[in-house]
């Protein structure tokens, strides 16, 4: 994607390792029983990336526990595995972790679908990162909003604007039975999208995505899609389907990152990095 043709300032993306550099077995529920699985952790790297900030992280639809200790959510594992990555020197330390929803499994892991509550995936998250940002998914609930650390903020219908330089917008939830937890209707999930949208923020948080136009296979919103491919520029990122490669795709004068099921690390493009050591070298 032509990067020129976004505004100033904006994050984009320029590069996604589809091999991991890391995995993390954790069990799932399966359609009979638990299965085994393999978290995949990739480095991105984009431009647009605040001075001094050497990493973002990104994930969605962490539905899993760990395997043996104490049972834990897989997204309170993650936030370990984070901070052990950085120790041993394998990712820096991330400013902010971005999350997309969907992060509960039952217990003992005997059937998908299920919802709970992740608080304290959001509270672990803050141990490896000093912002949080998020936005629910159909599957989760909160036991106490208020006692999430203020570290983290959840957004349905929100911006922040103090996220490192960088602002965020987000919409929790997905096109549904209104009556149901964490769905509304098409139009007033629309609607809301684009109060959001209308901000202009850099990045977009959701759960439901769009579509892919041109892979039916890659299934989204299609009204989202049309509304995001001519009214937005900057990085959505969303889970809730799965999509196989290519996860970032252009969409407008945006781009859209599907990351359900993976964790993403995004750090600065080389060559902006040199550029900006050499610009400050060059005012020494």
């Amino acid at each position: 994607m032509n990067s020129q043709s976004r505004h100033e300032g904006s994050l984009v993306i320029t590069g996604i390792e589809t091999t991991p550099f890391h995995e993390l077995p954790y069990q799932t529920s399966g359609a009979r029983q638990p299965q085994r699985c393999r978290l995949s952790f990739h480095r991105a790297f984009a431009n647009g990336i605040p001075p001094g900030i050497q990493s973002l992280v990104f994930v969605s639809d962490l539905q899993g526990r760990e395997i043996g200790g104490a049972n834990r959510l897989l997204g309170e594992v993650v936030a370990d595995e984070l901070n052990a990555l950085v120790e041993t020197g394998q990712t820096p330390r991330p400013a902010a972790i971005f999350a997309c929803g969907d992060l509960y499994d039952y217990p003992d892991c005997h059937k998908r679908g299920g919802s709970g509550p992740v608080d304290a995936v959001f509270e672990a998250f803050t141990r490896a990162a000093s912002r949080v940002i998020g936005v629910l998914g159909n599957h989760d609930e909160l036991t106490d909003p208020q006692r999430l650390s203020n570290a983290v903020d959840l957004l349905d219908g929100d911006v922040v604007e103090d996220v490192y330089g960088l602002t965020v917008g987000g919409v929790s939830g997905i096109v549904g039975d209104p009556h149901r937890s964490q769905r509304r209707s098409a139009e007033s999930f629309l609607q809301m999208t684009e109060s959001v949208t209308d901000q202009k923020p850099d990045i977009l948080l959701l759960h439901q995505g769009p579509t892919d136009p041109s892979r039916p296979d890659r299934r989204g919103d299609h009204d989202l899609e049309l509304s995001l491919r001519s009214g937005f520029e900057g990085l959505t990122v969303f889970g809730h389907t799965r999509w196989e490669e290519p996860w970032l795709i252009p969409m407008g004068e945006g781009q859209v990152l599907n990351v359900d099921g993976r964790v993403v690390v995004v750090v600065p493009n080389q060559d902006t990095g040199e550029q900006e050591q050499d610009e400050r070298s060059s005012k020494a």
